[in-house]
């Protein structure tokens, strides 16, 4: 039957390998699942003029999450929670396996029910648009800012269940000589999910502080910065206006740098 905006499939629904074939699929794929991603209103758009494609990313089962990669944090990986029978469960999506299917092709074949998507369609959103939204650092921010980042790293890396980002903001927003210093700001909000998470920030705040100025030292030839405030803030206590005015730190945030590559930090 034609397309229709009635049509079952929805953002996150999950096309099965069974119906690869169908939907014009190679069946030699390495992955057993696929995940749409494209907006609901463009799925049910029925005018084959404008949307004629419906853009999946292909999916596998994790047998166990990485926190580095909920909640968005890295804008090539995520691990989405869905509901798989009765078991909670993760699936992982890399940025590069995207791929559009004809809608044509999806008009015989329903979404596998047995997915239930459980974790926010905002993740999934918000995780889409970073790869081209996300904030590239001016390269003397980044080359003082080595060592710190890898510090954030490190710590993040062990408590990533608890962290939902990284938020920076900097002044002047250009490049500067070594002479002239950075103004930084710095916020890690944490979900609120468990108790432990507050405290859990706060000393990784406090531990970001103490260490700020030994951190910086090694890379002093390339400037200094001024730490102007460096606090754990719960989820709910960051505002819209706080995200308007912080960058996202991601774990693989680049540089304007490209020849050579910039630095993954």
């Amino acid at each position: 039957m034609p397309w229709s905006r009635n049509t079952s499939w929805r953002q996150g629904s999950i096309l099965s390998q069974k119906d690869f074939l169908e939907a014009g699929l190679p069946d030699s794929c390495p992955y057993n699942l696929a995940i749409a991603i494209s907006h609901d209103c463009d799925i049910a758009n029925d005018n084959m003029d404008a949307e004629p494609f419906v853009e999946f990313v292909y999916a596998q089962r994790m047998e166990k999450k990485d926190g580095n990669c909920t909640n968005g944090k890295n804008p090539r990986i995520l691990h989405l929670n869905y509901k798989w029978q009765q078991d909670s469960i993760f699936l992982e999506l890399r940025a590069l396996n995207k791929f559009t299917v004809p809608k044509n092709n999806l008009e015989n074949i329903q979404p596998d029910g047995i997915y239930e998507l459980t974790g926010s369609r905002q993740v999934l959103q918000s995780w889409l648009s970073a790869r081209y939204r996300r904030h590239a650092l001016p390269n003397s921010l980044v080359d003082r800012l080595r060592e710190v980042f890898s510090h954030i790293e490190k710590e993040g890396k062990k408590k990533s269940d608890g962290v939902l980002s990284f938020q920076l903001s900097y002044q002047p927003m250009e490049e500067l000589p070594p002479e002239e210093a950075y103004e930084l700001w710095l916020s890690i909000v944490y979900v609120i999910d468990q108790a432990e998470y507050e405290s859990m920030a706060e000393k990784m705040a406090e531990g970001l502080k103490a260490e700020f100025s030994a951190l910086l030292e090694k890379t002093k030839a390339f400037g200094s910065v001024d730490l102007r405030k460096c606090e754990a803030v719960s989820e709910m206590e960051f505002t819209v206006r706080d995200i308007r005015d912080t960058v996202e730190y991601h774990l693989e945030h680049l540089s304007y740098r490209s020849e050579p590559p910039g630095p993954i930090i």
